[in-house]
This record gives structure tokens, C-alpha cells and sequence, in this order.
């Protein structure tokens, strides 16, 4: 059995095959380089060079964003890897992909509505903030009514998703009564350079989520969250109990919830085991929106949950239960 985390061990014209299924359905673009990576020795050969988790191919794509670099296959995105090679390093090296994706509150929003209200959050891996103000959104299903919780604005940006089955509960319902965070690198939404990396990590052909994350940058920046800048790995009962019992405090009679999102995969199989044991033992309900097989004990072969659509492999789950599949952005569900 190989070793290692899987964009550690596997080789890299694997892991680009497997990015350019991905993105095939969204992003073109993505697909058609990521295939050509995948078939070009001469820079699949200077990838797999790069250390750990870095040679993840979202990190590099997002690098050839940040320096706008070419997005077209061919010798002229080889000509610049060259050229450019130092600068792309240095940003693969140096940073991690914190995809913060408000389209997925259009799945989480309607959890977190069926639970009793208000409710208090932790979010596991905050990034910039942006899934922390759930309640600061407007949302849309199948194109039927707009959504609106108490403190969303007329203005608030609209998250919309496809859905089969029931709602769990309904987003107007919805209210925060407190939010944390914590995130062992977090970005200040106020910043121009946590602007334009969050811009690099959308993927080309995928308009809705740029002007997505650009409305939710600036309802961040307005009041950010609280985000504890820490690493949840390296002792994880104590800090999330601690942030728990602060979530208590803050807000006597809500219903602490700790959650996560599409970060539970950037972290080894012992990590993994340890942080979902903090979370369990800390008391609060817990909501988990991440790669099926990703959170161990979390089964996705629930009964009524059914095979995965071809459009969703994403599990989302309330107390290690699951209650449907998500595309990975949030753009459709199917309850349970």
C-alpha cells in the first residue's frame, strides 16, 4: 500500500486525469490543460519535483491565475512553466488552496435552518470567512422564490442550487446568534491579495462563482467574522472545546454547531480521526460537507441516501449521518 496523502503519493499525470474529470462539467478550460499536463513528460516531470501536498494540481492552476499566466494547452503554457517557474513554486510552496466557497451555505443553510434556532458556529478551516455568514445570504431553489434571513439584506448576494427531495428547513428561518472560526492561515477578506487569490482559485467558464465570491467578499469585509488563527491538528479536543464553551458563553440557549467544508480531504487519515473525536466530544451537533469516504465513520451508502448522482460526490452529513449528496460547489443536492 503506498503511503502519504493521495496528492502526495499519486503520480502526477494521475492526479491530473483525475482534476480534468473534475472540472470537465464547469470548466473546459481546466480539463483541456490539465489532460495535456497530464501527457506532457516534460512538465509532468517537473511537477512531481514539487514537496507534499503542493503538487495538488488546484494550486498550480490557481498560481497560473495569480500571475495570469496562459490557460491554453500547448507550447506556450510549457514556454511560460519555464520561464516563470520560480514565482509558480514559490506560491504552490508557500500557500494552500482555501477555497472559500459561499455556494455551498445553498446546501449547508437549510441543515443548519432544521436544527433549533438560533444557532452558534465553529467552521473548521474559515479561510477568508465567507461560509461563516450564512444567515447573511439570500437563497434560491429551482428557480422558486428568493429566501431571505432576517439579516441578509435587500442586496445580499443570491445562492442558488438545483435540489431533489425536500428542503431540511428553510434558510428564511435562519439564525446566528454567534460565529467562530479558526484556521491555522487565515485570510483577512479586506485584503486585495486575499481577493485575488480567492479570485485564482475559481475556475475558468465559471462566471457565477466569480461574482458569487466578489458579493460575499464585500458582505465579509463589511464586519468580519472572529477567526482564531490556530491549527485545528495539533490539539484538537482542547481547542475545539475551547471554542465551543466561547460559543456558550457568547450565546446562552443557542445550539452550538461545528462545521466544515471541503477541508477534512487536506488532512491524513490520524488527523482526520482526531479532530471529528474533538468535535464529538465537545458536545455541539455537527455538519460536515466533504468527499465521500473523506470523514471516516460517515457512510455513505445510508440507507435512502442511494448512489451518488453522477453530478454529486459530495456527502453532506449532520452528526456523522448522512443526509444527501452535494455537488462539490454547491450548485445541486439531493435530499435525503
Amino acid at each position: 500500500m503506498r503511503e502519504g496523502h493521495y496528492f502526495e503519493r499519486t503520480p502526477i499525470d494521475e492526479l491530473y486525469r483525475w482534476f480534468a474529470a473534475e472540472t470537465a462539467a464547469t470548466s473546459p478550460t481546466w480539463q483541456r490543460l490539465c489532460l495535456w499536463i497530464a501527457e506532457t513528460p516534460e512538465v509532468s516531470a517537473r511537477l512531481a519535483a514539487l514537496p507534499g501536498q503542493a503538487r495538488q494540481p488546484n494550486r498550480l492552476l490557481a498560481a497560473v491565475r495569480y500571475l495570469s499566466g496562459p490557460t491554453s494547452p500547448g507550447p506556450g503554457f510549457r514556454d511560460w512553466l519555464d520561464e516563470h517557474w520560480d514565482a509558480v513554486r514559490g506560491i504552490v510552496t508557500s500557500r494552500t488552496t482555501q477555497t472559500n466557497e459561499p455556494g455551498r451555505l445553498a446546501v449547508l443553510a437549510p441543515v443548519l435552518a432544521s436544527l433549533p434556532q438560533p444557532v452558534a458556529l465553529l467552521e473548521l478551516g474559515t479561510s477568508a470567512g465567507l461560509c461563516l455568514l450564512p444567515d447573511r445570504y439570500a437563497y434560491r431553489y429551482d428557480a422558486g422564490p428568493v429566501r431571505r434571513p432576517g439579516a441578509a439584506t435587500p442586496t445580499a448576494p443570491v445562492l442558488d442550487a438545483g435540489t431533489e427531495g425536500a428542503l431540511p428547513g428553510d434558510p428564511a428561518e435562519l439564525e446566528v446568534a454567534a460565529r467562530r472560526g479558526v484556521d491555522a492561515h487565515p485570510l483577512d477578506p479586506r485584503g486585495e491579495d486575499t481577493r485575488r487569490w480567492l479570485r485564482s482559485l475559481v475556475w475558468p467558464d465559471e462566471e457565477d462563482r466569480e461574482e458569487r465570491l466578489a458579493g460575499a467578499l464585500r458582505i465579509a469585509a463589511h464586519d468580519p467574522p472572529q477567526v482564531r488563527r490556530a491549527d485545528v491538528t495539533d490539539t484538537p479536543r482542547a481547542l475545539v472545546g475551547e471554542l465551543v464553551a466561547e460559543l456558550r458563553r457568547a450565546a446562552p440557549g443557542a445550539t452550538p454547531v461545528v462545521f466544515h467544508s471541503a477541508m477534512m480531504a487536506y488532512l491524513d487519515r490520524g488527523q482526520r480521526r482526531a479532530v471529528i473525536d474533538a468535535i464529538v466530544a465537545s458536545g455541539a451537533r455537527w455538519l460536515s460537507f466533504e468527499g465521500a469516504r473523506v470523514v471516516e465513520g460517515v457512510d455513505e451508502r445510508s440507507p435512502g441516501l442511494g448512489e451518488p448522482p453522477a453530478w454529486g460526490t459530495f456527502l453532506v452529513a449532520l452528526d456523522g449521518e448522512p443526509v444527501g449528496w452535494a455537488q462539490a460547489h454547491g450548485r445541486r443536492v439531493r435530499w435525503r
